[in-house]
């Protein structure tokens, strides 16, 4: 384990600690301990709050942030393939897309009284993270198109269809505009391809 990984982990199981008990624990240099924590908190995964002992100016108590879970493996793929797979035996999974969609409508449509068609897909596209699927929206002659070349829902999609349905169905729901997946990255293409028409 790297310094950087010692630092985080003992971070991650003590909670808030100071320069001094990271020395003790870890066997650092006060520098060294300085530079990662400054690299740490640069990079958006450091908390910082101050605590006062006795006399003196308070100690700097360090802890990660929010963040900084992306740090640490998280098995939430594992999970949902069981839960898809024992709703998809169960004939649950088209009954539990629909609850999904309904609810991701429900949430993202409270903003968007009075918004036009195209307000409203462009709020949902980034509410939706529209960045971080690698996204590029382009106008046609019929409306948009929406290529996504990375499907955040890919791994789930290529088992189970009814998940490469949830996005156009949301995107229609939301926009009151028809929306069609021609292509899809569980078909072997580089990217998701939405077709989004104004009529």
């Amino acid at each position: 384990m790297s310094s950087r990984q010692a630092l985080i982990a003992e971070l991650k199981q003590q909670g808030g600690c100071t320069l001094q008990s990271l020395k003790e624990k870890l066997g650092l240099s006060e520098n060294a301990l300085r530079h990662h924590l400054g690299q740490l908190e640069h990079e958006g995964f450091l908390s910082i709050s101050e605590k006062r002992e006795g006399v003196g100016r308070p100690a700097k108590v360090y802890g990660l942030s929010s963040y900084a879970e992306g740090l640490f493996p998280k098995r939430y793929g594992e999970l949902l393939g069981i839960i898809l797979e024992e709703a998809h035996d169960k004939d649950w999974l088209e009954p539990l897309i629909k609850g999904v969609v309904d609810k991701l409508v429900k949430q993202i449509s409270s903003n968007l009284t009075g918004k036009s068609a195209e307000e409203r897909l462009m709020y949902l596209l980034e509410h939706l993270d529209y960045g971080e699927m690698l996204g590029q929206l382009e106008a046609t002659e019929q409306g948009w198109e929406l290529r996504a070349y990375n499907c955040v829902y890919r791994d789930a999609g290529c088992k189970f269809e009814a998940i490469c349905d949830l996005l156009p169905r949301v995107i229609s729901e939301v926009t009151g505009l028809d929306t069609v997946r021609p292509f899809c990255q569980r078909d072997g293409n580089r990217a998701c391809t939405f077709e989004i028409s104004r009529h």
